[in-house]
């Protein structure tokens, strides 16, 4: 009888593992799903243009939430996508299922909400969090039109970013404006007043001292 039940165990503890290992295979497999160009945008190499559309150049060890390992991942702001490389070859990370990215060691943390990539811009406080949209401007290259003109190259330039309140329970951002927040936590208004009036809001620590009020 023991024996029986040592092999019922051994039989159902390896069906567990096979179908662990065959979903993570699945997934892995769509996370190389959809083949792109190095740069994402048009034919462009990486020496065609000035400026970044990235959010670093380079590609950066990452922990994907949901998947087993270590990913070369890097944020394309301008597309507002997140390319994997593997070997030689590269891929679009599809925008389902897959919600959270730790790039390079908790350095950027990104979360995908309402189908955009927001980056974590505080620690995470009860069920908020304060994240950031970057965007990036593209100007198309310009060839001269005589002899007394210069070319000028393609060009990116990064925008002023916007900051929002993410209700991680609730999926739900809110511009991180005073009159915005006031009338998400009216009895909070007097508190929202005094720290918007003292608090420029220009790093983490600056965003984690809003969170302690509002979570507190």
């Amino acid at each position: 009888m023991k024996k029986i039940n040592v092999l019922l165990l051994l039989c159902v503890g390896g069906f567990y593992f096979s179908q662990s290992v065959v979903l993570h295979d699945l997934n892995h497999s769509r996370l190389m799903s959809q083949v792109v160009n190095k740069i994402g945008v048009g034919e462009l190499a990486d020496d065609e243009y000035e400026g970044s559309p990235f959010l670093e150049k380079q590609f950066l060890p990452s922990a994907i939430k949901g998947e087993n390992g270590v990913y070369l991942l890097r944020y394309n702001i301008y597309n507002d996508e997140i390319i994997l490389k593997k070997d030689d070859q590269y891929f679009k990370i599809p925008k389902d299922g897959v919600e959270y990215f730790n790039i390079d060691n908790n350095r950027y943390i990104l979360r995908l909400i309402n189908g955009a990539y927001y980056i974590q811009s505080s620690a995470e406080k009860g069920n908020y969090v304060i994240v950031r949209k970057e965007t990036v401007k593209f100007t198309p290259a310009k060839a001269a039109g005589n002899a007394y003109e210069q070319s000028r190259p393609a060009k990116f330039s990064a925008n002023k970013p916007d900051y929002f309140l993410y209700n991680t329970e609730k999926k739900n951002i809110t511009p991180l404006e005073k009159e915005e927040l006031k009338k998400l936590f009216p009895d909070k208004a007097a508190e929202l007043d005094q720290i918007f009036k003292k608090n420029k809001f220009k790093n983490t620590g600056d965003f984690n001292v809003l969170l302690n009020m509002i979570s507190g």
